[in-house]
């Protein structure tokens, strides 16, 4: 299971099209067009728990039809092996 931060989590899913929809306190809140949203901790550059990372492997597998190796792999070099909207940088 990958280690990471907040911040690496959110340039990784900015990949499939997620964008920063609010940040209220610690907690960052993502979301695509299609109605996809994850809430991600923000505390500094401490690594998410296991828990969080589980969560996105999940959602990965679920919405977007990812394996669970295609979705840890992805979250490990962030290169999306599925991508289904445009990339915008």
């Amino acid at each position: 299971m990958p280690r990471l931060s907040a911040r690496e989590v959110a340039k990784r899913l900015h990949k499939l099209c997620f964008k920063k929809e609010r940040q209220k306190g610690s907690h960052l809140t993502l979301g695509r067009s299609t109605g996809e949203k994850v809430t991600v901790p923000v505390h500094g550059d401490r690594e998410l728990s296991r828990g969080v990372v589980k969560q996105i492997i999940n959602l990965l597998e679920d919405r977007f039809n990812y394996t669970r190796s295609e979705a840890i792999e992805f979250l490990r070099t962030g290169i999306p092996s599925k991508v289904d909207c445009p990339l915008d940088s």
